[in-house]
C-alpha cells in the first residue's frame, strides 16, 4: 500500500516548523551549525523517508487481534527540534497509519528551551498536541489521569534507552493499560554481528519477526533517502509489556 502524499497546508506547517529550527538554532544547537539548510534538508527527508516505509508496512507489524478497533496515541522521546515529533505528528494528522485514527500526540523533551519551541511551533501551525518537560522512564512521574486506551507508538531518534526503559515509562503513563506499544527506533541500517549485539543490549523482545499473537517481537525496517539508508529497528508488544 502506497504512501499518500502530504497535503499543501501540512506541508506548509512543516516548512514553518523548518523555518523556526533555522531561527534559533544558533542560541539552542538543535541541529549542526556547519551547513544548517543541508542538515535541515536532510534530517525532514529522512522523517519523511521513515514513515512512508512504516505506512507501507504497518499491516506486517499488527501481531493478533490486539490492537484492532484502538486508535493511535503517538509518543516521541527526546525531541530536541521536532525530529520526528513534529513531523510525524503532521504525517499522523494527514494520512495517519492504515487502519487506524490518530489519538493525539505527545512529545516528551526535558530540555526547558527545546520544549518551548516545540510548543511554539505547535501554537504557531494549529497543532493539537501535548509537550511534556521530563526525563523518560522509571523515576517519571505517573501520569495524573491515565490517557484513554489506545495502541501507542513510541519513536526515538538521538535518545538511547532501553526496551525495558522506555516500558517503564510507558507503564507510569498508563498504569492501568495492557493495551498494545510499538517502539521504533531510527538507526543505521546494519547488518551482522554489529546489529545482532545492539539488538541484545538495548533488551529487544527474543523472537525475530511476527510469532504468535500475543508474543513480544522485533525487526528491522530499512528504508531509502537522499543521504543513503537507514532503518527503524521496531520492537512491538501487543499486550503492552
Amino acid at each position: 500500500m502506497s504512501c499518500p502524499d502530504l497535503s499543501g497546508p501540512s506541508r506548509e506547517a512543516l516548512a514553518r516548523h523548518g523555518a523556526e529550527v533555522l531561527r534559533w538554532n544558533t542560541r539552542f544547537s538543535l541541529i549542526s551549525r556547519v551547513d544548517p539548510e543541508a542538515r535541515l534538508l536532510a534530517l525532514q527527508q529522512e522523517c519523511d523517508a521513515a514513515f512512508r516505509a512504516l505506512y507501507e508496512a504497518w499491516p506486517g507489524f499488527r501481531s493478533g487481534p490486539a490492537g484492532a478497533g484502538l486508535p493511535l496515541r503517538y509518543i516521541d522521546l527526546g525531541s530536541g527540534g521536532g525530529f520526528p515529533g513534529l513531523i510525524w505528528h503532521a504525517w499522523l494528522q494527514g494520512v495517519g497509519l492504515p487502519g487506524t485514527d490518530h489519538a493525539g500526540s505527545l512529545l516528551v523533551e526535558p530540555r526547558d528551551k527545546r520544549a518551548w519551541l516545540l510548543e511554539q511551533v505547535a501554537r504557531d501551525v494549529g497543532w493539537q498536541l501535548e509537550v511534556r518537560r521530563l526525563t523518560w522512564g522509571r523515576r517519571q512521574p505517573a501520569a495524573l489521569t491515565p490517557p484513554t486506551p489506545a495502541h501507542d507508538l513510541i519513536t526515538l531518534k538521538a535518545l538511547r534507552l532501553t526496551d525495558p526503559d522506555i516500558l517503564a515509562g510507558w507503564r507510569r503513563d498508563r498504569p492501568a493499560g495492557d493495551t498494545p506499544v510499538t517502539i521504533c527506533r531510527f538507526c543505521s541500517d546494519e547488518e551482522g554481528e554489529s546489529a545482532t549485539s545492539a539488538e541484545a543490549e538495548l533488551g529487544l523482545p527474543a523472537a525475530d519477526g511476527p510469532g504468535a499473537a500475543a508474543t513480544p517481537f522485533h525487526c528491522r525496517l530499512p528504508f531509502s533517502h537522499s543521504s543513503g539508508r537507514d532503518a527503524l529497528l521496531i520492537s512491538h508488544y501487543p499486550t503492552g509489556a
